[in-house]
């Protein structure tokens, strides 16, 4: 199951992506072994995904980071 909204990516040894904050609002992370999200804290809290995701693009297209599919 795909938790994160658009585009992901592979970022050191994790997949990384816009997902659902704890209380309202967006945030850059990963899905960690137990199943529960940890954020990614290079990257702010956004109000919508799609702000989240232009910040995420930017972020992967600096570092070269590649697409996951799926």
């Amino acid at each position: 199951m795909n938790r994160f909204y658009g585009k992901s990516y592979r970022y050191k040894d994790k997949v990384i992506g816009v997902c659902d904050t704890i209380g309202d609002g967006y945030m850059t992370g990963h899905i960690k072994p137990s199943g529960s999200l940890r954020r990614v804290k290079i990257l702010s809290l956004f109000d919508s995904s799609e702000e989240g995701q232009k910040c995420l693009d930017e972020f992967a297209k600096a570092r070269g980071l590649s697409e996951v599919q799926g």
